[in-house]
């Protein structure tokens, strides 16, 4: 999905434009409203106790199960990294809704969102600068997307070169979230969907959760059997060190070199890059691959990493339907 050409993004920003009509298929909008997703918007209301009025600036009140539900995928996504599950803050909840709606009433989305936008409050726009958030522009082909379609959306990160919600969600030593959702249909049918995952600065937060025996050797995406629905073959392929904490934050990747092979042949491994930037992972190195196909088992070796507790790691994955 292309950055706005208003807006440059953050790292762990995703934009998602109104668009006249689609061109791709991963373009989020359909030339007509399917029934089915007519279905699916119609049936919003039921994520709520009480449902978001952008006109009176209530951001709504999401039902136990409907946060739950969110929770249950993202513990899910996680366990295919050997990741710990997260718990949920309860008590950052109102902050992550009144974010959400600062983006629904804006159609825009920001990370700093100015005392200017349409229903601002301070709580909100802290929670902006704290969390992963996603949104559409309204559009009355904007489609309604569930608990894993937005996972995948910030795994995916609309196939950029900035990764920071991938590596805020796979953060190992991430210990709990809070959701925020406005899902709302203007008159006249124009659509508004924002989401806000909160992923630090937590209200009664003292310090990351972490045991030694919970933390993997290292964070790969994709690893292991990975379902199709939550890659791109044209995304950035990520790695980061994550089992000494100690070390996340120096681990070089200066020197390292990337071979992935199919057990028949190397794939060609280009617009490799790294850096210790600590958007959730403290370090991550990345890169593209072209060729990759579902159901092929792939091996990925790399070499020459400094600093870190090995100098080279191994690992398998394979795309599955």
């Amino acid at each position: 999905m292309p950055p706005s050409a208003q807006y440059d993004p953050d790292p762990d920003e995703v934009i998602i434009e109104e668009v006249e009509a689609p061109t791709t298929a991963t373009v989020p909008y359909h030339s007509a409203v399917m029934p089915g997703d007519s279905q699916a918007w119609a049936n919003t209301a039921a994520l709520y106790t009480q449902p978001p009025d952008p006109g009176r600036c209530f951001p709504g009140v999401l039902r136990p199960e409907t946060k739950y539900r969110f929770l249950d995928a993202f513990n899910a996504m996680r366990a295919r990294h050997g990741l710990a599950p997260v718990r949920y803050n309860e008590g950052a909840d109102r902050a992550a809704a009144e974010a959400a709606l600062i983006m629904a009433t804006n159609n825009a989305l920001s990370h700093d969102p100015p005392p200017t936008w349409t229903c601002w409050t301070a709580t909100g726009a802290g929670a902006a600068g704290s969390s992963n958030l996603l949104g559409g522009v309204s559009s009355p082909y904007l489609t309604y997307e569930d608990d894993n379609a937005i996972l995948a959306e910030w795994l995916i990160e609309g196939d950029g070169d900035e990764i920071g919600h991938r590596r805020w969600m796979l953060d190992p030593w991430l210990d709990q979230t809070s959701l925020g959702r406005v899902i709302t249909v203007l008159p006249g049918g124009v659509r508004m969907d924002s989401v806000v995952m909160k992923v630090f600065d937590f209200p009664g937060d003292t310090q990351r959760r972490g045991g030694k025996a919970r933390i993997p050797e290292y964070v790969a995406w994709p690893q292991g059997d990975y379902p199709a629905q939550f890659f791109s073959a044209h995304a950035r392929l990520s790695f980061s060190v994550s089992e000494d904490p100690d070390a996340m934050s120096t681990v070089d990747f200066s020197d390292a070199k990337v071979a992935i092979s199919d057990g028949r042949q190397a794939l060609p491994v280009r617009d490799r890059r790294w850096d210790n930037e600590g958007y959730g992972v403290p370090n991550c190195l990345s890169w593209r691959v072209d060729g990759l196909v579902p159901g092929r088992t792939y091996s990925v070796t790399i070499t020459g990493v400094r600093d870190a507790p090995r100098d080279s790691y191994s690992y398998t994955f394979r795309i599955i339907n």
